[in-house]
C-alpha cells in the first residue's frame, strides 16, 4: 500500500471531519484508500474516518467472523491489528448470501422482471474541487495517468470524465484531473492539498482553448454529482399480499454516496 505522506494525510483528514457523520455506514466504493490485496469480490466497504470505531464493533457490526474479515482485508489480522484510520475496509462481498442487511421478498404471485443496466451508476454532471499542486513524481495527487505519454492533443475537460468514468470498475473512480493542458488523470482518491493560488491552473485544454487544463505542476480536479441511471423494463404480476424477510444484521448500506 502507497505510504501515507503529510498531505495526503491532511486531505484524507480534512474529508474525514467534514464527511465523518454521511462515512459511518458502508457504501458501494470507498471514500479512502484501501489494501490493494482487498478481495476482488467486496460489494461493500466501511469507511474508516477516525477512532470512534473499532475493528471489533465494524465486524460484529456486519456480521463478520474475525477470519473472513481478514480474508477479506490481507492487511489486517485476526487480531485486528494494525486499525487505521483515515482507510476503507472491506465488509461484504458478492458471494455472502444474504449479505448482512439484505431484505428479501417472496411475491404471492409470479413476477416477470427485464432489466438492463448501464456500465455504473453514471454521474449527470461534475463538480470542480478546484486546483491542487502536483509536483511530486513518485506520489502524485491522483493515482493513474490515462493518457499517452506526451499528452492528449485534443483533450477537454468533458473527454477526460468519460474516459476516466468509462475506464473505471463499478464506478469507482471518484476524482478526475486535468493537468498542464493534455494530461488525464483519474483516481478513487485526492492526494493533496489545494493550491494557495488558485490562478496557477492557467493552461488552456489542447482540445478546448476556452477550458483550463491545469497548469504546469498543478492539476484541476472534479468529483462525480452521481445519480443512478439505468433502463429497465418490468412486467409484474402479483397480489395484494407479499412475505418480507430481513436478516439479522442492522447494518445498513449508504447507496448513493457517488
Amino acid at each position: 500500500m502507497k505510504p501515507f505522506t503529510s498531505a495526503t494525510y491532511r486531505s484524507s483528514l480534512l474529508a474525514a471531519l467534514v464527511l465523518g457523520p454521511q462515512l459511518c455506514t458502508a457504501t458501494p466504493r470507498p471514500i479512502y484508500s484501501s489494501d490493494p490485496d482487498t478481495i476482488e469480490s467486496c460489494i461493500d466497504w466501511w469507511n474508516n474516518a477516525d477512532d470512534s470505531r473499532s475493528c471489533e464493533y465494524v465486524r460484529n457490526l456486519f456480521g463478520i467472523t474475525p477470519e473472513e474479515f481478514s480474508a477479506w482485508n490481507p492487511s489486517v489480522s485476526v487480531d485486528c491489528e494494525p486499525w487505521l484510520f483515515p482507510l476503507s475496509y472491506c465488509v461484504s462481498t458478492s458471494d455472502r448470501v444474504p449479505p448482512p442487511g439484505a431484505t428479501t421478498t417472496t411475491p404471492a404471485s409470479p413476477t416477470t422482471t427485464t432489466t438492463t443496466s448501464s456500465h455504473a451508476p453514471s454521474p449527470t454532471s461534475w463538480r470542480a474541487r478546484g486546483c491542487y499542486t502536483d509536483n511530486d513524481p513518485e506520489y502524485p495527487v491522483l493515482e493513474h495517468l490515462v493518457t499517452e505519454e506526451g499528452g492528449d492533443a485534443s483533450l477537454d475537460i468533458a473527454g477526460c470524465e468519460d474516459m476516466c468514468w468509462e475506464a473505471s470498475v463499478n464506478g469507482t473512480v471518484l476524482f478526475v484531473g486535468v493537468k498542464e493542458g493534455n494530461q488525464c488523470w483519474c483516481s478513487s482518491f485526492i492526494g493533496g492539498e489545494s493550491a494557495n493560488d488558485q490562478t496557477l491552473c492557467d493552461i488552456p485544454c489542447s482540445g478546448n482553448e476556452e477550458e483550463i487544463c491545469g497548469g504546469e505542476e498543478q492539476i484541476n480536479v472534479f468529483e462525480p454529482v452521481t445519480t443512478f441511471r439505468s433502463s429497465s423494463t418490468t412486467t409484474t404480476r402479483t397480489s395484494s399480499s407479499a412475505i418480507t424477510t430481513q436478516t439479522d444484521s442492522g447494518a445498513m448500506r449508504l447507496l448513493a454516496f457517488l
